[in-house]
């Protein structure tokens, strides 16, 4: 009986030592694992980082742009209303009779226009 005690006794510190060998096993791989997630996940951050700093440097380059395109654009249309209001002030002062006469021929057709509009 001694001679199978240890028997069942080297059987069992030959499966501690095995369950110990592989536990470690497990826990290297799952460190490794776990050590690749984190460096794909730092690599994921940082190109969501770079990706938003693009985009953000577009979306701020699309707005400047627009911005001086608007700027430039009122000061043309500031300019030629300047320049429209300056000829019709000198055609009415070359000619007031006939100025009289277009001011009445629009208000004219415009009462018109209201009051068309007033029937419907």
């Amino acid at each position: 009986m001694a001679k199978t005690t240890a028997t069942v006794e080297d059987a069992a510190a030959s499966a501690r030592e095995t369950v110990s060998r592989v536990t470690d096993e497990v826990q290297n791989r799952v460190r490794g694992i776990s050590e690749e997630v984190r460096r794909g996940a730092e690599r994921a951050s940082a190109e969501i980082r770079r990706g938003y700093g693009r985009a953000s440097e577009a979306a701020r380059e699309g707005y400047d742009e627009a911005s001086e395109k608007m700027r430039k654009g009122y000061k043309r249309v500031r300019k030629d209303l300047q320049e429209l209001s300056g000829d019709v002030n000198e055609y009415v002062r070359d000619n007031p009779g006939k100025s009289v006469l277009i001011a009445a021929g629009v208000g004219f057709l415009l009462g018109l226009l209201v009051r068309s509009g007033d029937r419907e």
